[in-house]
């Protein structure tokens, strides 16, 4: 596993940041939200209503 994966891994990414990597996401705030992305480069959303997170995480990377 390269740096960047293991970055990807644990960084939180915030709303409105480009995502990075195409993939499936989990709100940081632990209730298991999951959003997909399909296509690096659209913005992530802001989280659930009702949500107390205030970021992302790579959960798992979609195939290339």
């Amino acid at each position: 596993m390269s740096n960047r994966d293991e970055q990807n891994e644990t960084t939180i990414f915030k709303p409105g940041e480009i995502v990075p990597e195409s993939g499936i996401y989990e709100c940081e705030c632990g209730q298991h939200h999951r959003y997909s992305t399909d296509v690096r480069g659209h913005r992530f959303p802001p989280p659930h209503e009702g949500c107390s997170g205030t970021g992302w995480k790579l959960m798992t990377r979609a195939h290339d």
